[in-house]
């Protein structure tokens, strides 16, 4: 090899070993970011209600969810078929929801879904007659 060949790819791999590294090596990953998957859940929002108001949705919610338990539990020995199996197994879902929305104080969602195990288990007791 020539004498200046030689010089010219020593200079290059002394000057350039840092440039020849950074094209072999992979990139560093972004760094993470806060998604919303990630982020911790914001607590459901509630409208103020009077201590009397809720009061009343307390005691909807209670007595609902005892109606539904009280459908649900008489269902409980029937012969269903598999799709009456699972509207009964909704209704059961709906109401240990319900149960839980009224341990958390929201007694709106209690009510609702209460009325969801409700509406299910009156639509399955005409059913299985």
């Amino acid at each position: 090899m020539k004498p200046g060949i030689l010089l010219a790819v020593g200079l290059i791999l002394l000057s350039g070993c840092a440039q020849i590294e950074a094209i072999f090596k992979r990139p560093a990953p972004p760094p993470e970011r806060a998604t919303p998957s990630t982020a911790p859940p914001a607590p459901p929002l509630r409208p103020q209600l009077s201590a009397e108001e809720e009061q009343r949705l307390r005691e909807d919610a209670t007595r609902k969810i005892g109606e539904a338990d009280r459908l649900l539990r008489e269902l409980e020995g029937r012969q269903m078929k598999p799709q009456q199996q699972e509207m009964f197994l909704t209704a059961k879902d709906f109401l240990d929801q319900a149960r839980s929305a009224l341990g958390a104080r929201d007694y709106q969602r209690a009510v609702n879904l209460a009325s969801k195990a409700r509406a299910l288990s009156d639509d399955l007791a005409a059913l299985t007659k």
